[in-house]
């Protein structure tokens, strides 16, 4: 596919999107989108935070209540 194409053809390719990307970027519908997606993200960061801390407390009152288990029937 890109055989026939020279190295300096495809550095102004790279330029040419980097160019499109840099006006994309600078469009206000897109930098709306982009902020939606980061609140997004942290939004699922601080929820799956507050779903592991459960499971861990959830586990350490499991593994205490087995250990008083196991202490009252070793007397």
């Amino acid at each position: 596919m890109f055989n026939n194409i020279s190295k300096t053809g495809v550095f102004f390719l790279g330029v040419l999107a980097g160019v499109a990307v840099i006006a994309l970027m600078k469009s206000k519908t897109v930098q709306k989108g982009c902020a939606k997606i980061v609140a997004a993200g942290k939004q699922l960061k601080d929820e799956a935070q507050s779903f592991v801390e459960t499971v861990k407390e959830d586990a350490e009152d499991m593994a205490e209540e087995v250990k008083r288990e196991s202490e009252q029937s070793a007397e």
